[in-house]
């Protein structure tokens, strides 16, 4: 734990606790209830790559607004497109309907570059890798509990007769109401938050131009690496073993635990190996069981494969997080993590799209070949980078917490 934990840091991590069970929820039921409205593999990539299209076009301006006019400004834009999102998504069955959804759900997440940078202003540096992997372990568990909402479906199914069409839509509600209580959660942890904002007019500038190129790099390829396969998961298991959503909910449930507890070793690899070296190592060590996955036989081993990749790829996690914001100057917080996070978006609007079209057209399983092969490379990267910037001491570009 960090040493120091502030109401709005203990509002802020409640808030994500709600967010993380509609999340869960979410991730085992939506592309199961999209097959079921008979669309395939490339139509679903298509929609998810609208909200990625979304986030990509306004995820800049929203960092460099939220940097000159306040942060909290910026999110209530985003949450006002919830209301709209909810009605589209539970109302539509076209493809262009999804679409537009998915657009309007990209330009609210775009609104969200404001969060890493709130959260870093509650701790101080020394306490950034421990607070980093709280957020994490907090984000995953309750994304855990959500994905048993999964046996949901099922269960109307076989004891009610319910069509899996239906029973995933009153799925959907639950998320729903999940994700709503949140917010106001998410507004009450800016009270006593005096936000640094730039001084003069409206103009882009940005000091640590190098870190930002090289960390929008850097996550160019491993959104690459991840959306390439992981983005049609549940569609993949579905097709190859026939799995729905009670299997899929207990494999998320399962694997979560994997990730909030890699998120809670974090901070002490880090203290052992240092950030970069950490995060180099659990990158390069998740390739091989990214590699078993096409390779397993069964849904069990796949499962095995499929949990140990991401304990140990989300040890890197909250480490990537903390470099990045110890690099950064407080007052363009904001901004450098929009250009990073746009930089991600042009991996993620590709990445559905290409393995939609390599499930369809070519084999099921390239796309897991071809996505490990792209996290060789976003190991790589990292130590080649930045092994300059990690050894730079960053106690000038940060205002400590009393």
């Amino acid at each position: 734990m960090p040493d120091r934990l502030s109401m709005s840091a203990k509002v802020y991590l409640f808030a994500n606790i709600l967010n993380g069970l509609g999340n869960g929820t979410l991730n085992v039921v939506l592309q199961l209830y999209l097959m079921s409205l008979g669309f395939d593999s490339v139509a679903i990539g298509s929609i998810v790559t609208m909200n990625f299209i979304g986030m990509m076009l306004f995820t800049i301006p929203s960092g460099v607004l939220a940097d000159h006019y306040g942060k909290k400004k910026i999110v209530l834009l985003g949450f006002s497109l919830s209301s709209i999102i909810i009605v589209l998504i539970l109302t539509a069955r076209s493809l262009w309907m999804f679409r537009l959804a998915f657009f309007l759900q990209g330009i609210n997440n775009a609104t969200g570059v404001v969060w890493t940078p709130l959260y870093s202003s509650f701790f101080s540096k020394k306490d950034m890798d421990r607070a980093f992997g709280l957020l994490g372990f907090v984000r995953i568990l309750s994304n855990a509990m959500g994905s048993l909402m999964g046996f949901i479906p099922p269960m109307l199914v076989h004891q009610y007769g319910y069509t899996f069409r239906y029973a995933y839509w009153l799925t959907l509600i639950i998320a729903v109401g999940f994700f709503v209580p949140s917010m106001p959660f998410y507004l009450l942890s800016f009270r006593g938050i005096v936000e640094p904002k730039r001084e003069g007019g409206f103009r882009f500038t940005l000091r640590s131009k190098g870190v930002v190129a090289k960390f929008g790099l850097i996550s160019l390829i491993g959104a690459l690496g991840y959306g390439v396969f992981f983005s049609l998961f549940p569609y993949y298991l579905n097709k190859k073993f026939g799995i729905q959503s009670d299997a899929l909910g207990i494999l998320y449930f399962l694997s979560n635990f994997a990730q909030a507890g890699a998120n809670i070793l974090a901070p002490r690899i880090s203290q052992r190996l240092g950030t970069l070296k950490a995060i180099v190592a659990a990158l390069g060590l998740c390739v091989p069981f990214y590699l078993m996955i096409p390779l397993a036989p069964s849904f069990t081993w796949l499962s095995v494969a499929y949990i140990l990749r991401l304990f140990s790829a989300n040890i890197s996690t909250p480490l990537t997080s903390s470099l990045f914001m110890r690099l950064l100057y407080d007052e363009e917080k904001a901004t450098a993590n929009s250009i990073q996070v746009m930089a991600s978006q042009g991996g993620n609007i590709v990445a559905p799209m290409l393995g939609g079209r390599l499930m369809e057209q070519v084999s099921l399983d390239l796309p897991a070949y071809l996505g490990a092969s792209l996290y060789v490379a976003y190991s790589l990267s990292f130590y080649l980078l930045l092994r300059e910037e990690a050894t730079i001491s960053t106690s000038a570009r940060e205002t400590e917490m009393p």
